[in-house]
């Protein structure tokens, strides 16, 4: 079995994700919660009937959600970049009326693991919790599922949500989220082709104690995908003809239906995120301009291939920065889409091709800024065995490859900047090497990585395997 070179992951990916993102309306949501979230859910609610809530407008608060991206054990199938930065910005649109606003907490967390990605329940529940933060929503992007588009497992306290099921305009995160924060199904009793002991009526004499337990949400019998209005009419006990509510984000109609929490779903959420203890009053919010481009130097024709360095200026108050990259400008079609947590980056291109790159500055609370002017440029591809013109003697690095949790030592023949960055960019170790001398460096994560010597003459680039 070969593997996708990085490039054109991102190509497949992207196709994938798009024509896949139509077919999987059509999968459920199982989510599992624990008798005491039950318990907690049902007394708020009888809180609520009591007049014992306060119903005034409450202060803005800002959760923090740990993202995490699966792939498989190669690390193909990752969740776009593109598609999470649209994600949040949209989700946090849909919350308002909530009083909640996300904000990333960290980095990204990208994990290899087979059985996450297929989504496998067992794994799911053994293995969530060592990556899992204990201050934040933690949400796992996985790639595959037969049964859901989305899952909150309250046993580890968890959202996983397949790929194809979280595109641009979709609410299976803010669905998946209203569990997290401790909502039932509209048409709680319904799922699996069940019939609940008790039905709830369209007169609200037992919204309590049937359905969702809301009074403000209506009576809903429908547990499979539907589209808005539902196609049939729904009888209750009494004989009164109906249709459910599309509108809700807790039933099961199609996604573009979904508009809203009611009222008092929305005083359940926040009752449950107080009780969590995470979230905090205030968030950096500000749309940052974009930042100044530094290299390649625009409409470059002699850029590397295999070595393109992308640097820009800081912007102050800059969490992250969005890249992407385009063969020919097409933005529909990626070869690079990153979030990078520095101001340059190392990317491995291929072909004599022209390419088009674009950079924005994001907070960790708003991802919705806008990207800054398309610069080009256009990459020729080395003779074998050539990475780069490097003006003075050989540089060198040893053992390679090199086994993980071994040293790797580098040698130069002057004054030298190493940088190592991993093979989706990032720097992670920036050391300098003086006349004759010889460092050392222990990588712990295995993987390819790029190691480039830098002087005032040029500059060389190795590939470095951690095995």
């Amino acid at each position: 079995m070969f593997e996708i070179p990085m490039m054109k992951k991102y190509i497949v990916l992207f196709f994938s994700l798009l024509s896949l993102f139509s077919q999987a309306q059509n999968l459920s949501c199982p989510s599992v919660f624990t008798e005491q979230q039950k318990s907690n859910l049902k007394a708020f609610q009888q809180q609520l009937e009591n007049g014992q809530v306060n119903l005034g407008k409450k202060a803005m608060q800002y959760v923090p959600i740990k993202v995490h991206i699966v792939g498989n054990e190669k690390g193909v199938g990752y969740y776009p970049v593109s598609f999470l930065m649209q994600t949040l910005c949209e989700l946090n649109e849909r919350f308002i009326p909530t009083g909640f606003h996300f904000y990333l907490e960290s980095e990204i967390d990208y994990i290899n693991d087979v059985e996450l990605y297929i989504g496998d329940n067992n794994a799911i529940w053994e293995k969530s919790e060592a990556y899992k933060s204990s201050t934040a929503v933690n949400l796992f992007f996985h790639g595959i599922s037969d049964v859901w588009c989305g899952v909150y497992f309250g046993g580890v306290d968890v959202v996983y949500i397949r790929n194809s099921c979280q595109g641009p305009n979709a609410t299976t995160l803010s669905h998946e989220l209203g569990h997290f924060f401790g909502l039932m199904h509209t048409f709680y009793g319904w799922e699996g082709g069940n019939t609940p002991t008790e039905i709830e009526k369209i007169d609200g004499t037992n919204c309590r104690s049937a359905g969702d337990g809301f009074c403000d949400t209506k009576p809903d019998y429908v547990g499979e995908r539907w589209n808005c209005p539902l196609g049939k009419n729904l009888v209750d006990p009494n004989n009164v003809v109906f249709k459910p509510d599309s509108s809700l984000y807790m039933n099961y109609a199609l996604d573009a239906c979904h508009k809203r929490f009611s009222n008092e779903q929305m005083l359940a959420m926040q009752n449950n995120l107080s009780s969590r203890g995470i979230a905090k009053t205030s968030a950096d919010i500000s749309n940052l301009p974009p930042p100044q481009k530094l290299y390649p130097v625009p409409g470059d024709t002699s850029v590397n291939a295999d070595y393109v360095e992308l640097s820009w200026k800081a912007v102050p108050g800059a969490f992250a920065y969005h890249v992407e990259i385009a063969r020919f400008g097409d933005w529909n079609y990626l070869n690079y889409d990153q979030l990078i947590f520095d101001t340059a980056v190392v990317v491995d291109l291929f072909g004599h091709w022209p390419y088009a790159w674009r950079v924005k500055a994001i907070t960790a609370a708003n991802t919705c800024s806008s990207f800054g002017a398309v610069d080009t440029f256009t990459t020729r591809e080395l003779p074998a065995g050539i990475t780069q013109v490097y003006k003075t003697n050989e540089a060198f690095l040893y053992p390679n490859p090199v086994s993980l949790g071994q040293k790797v030592y580098f040698k130069t023949n002057g004054e030298t900047e190493v940088h190592v960055y991993s093979s989706m960019g990032k720097l992670v170790a920036k050391l300098e090497a003086n006349f004759q001398s010889e460092i050392s460096i222990d990588l712990p994560v295995a993987g390819m990585y790029f190691v480039v010597f830098k002087n005032a003459q040029g500059s060389l680039t190795k590939r470095l395997v951690v095995q």
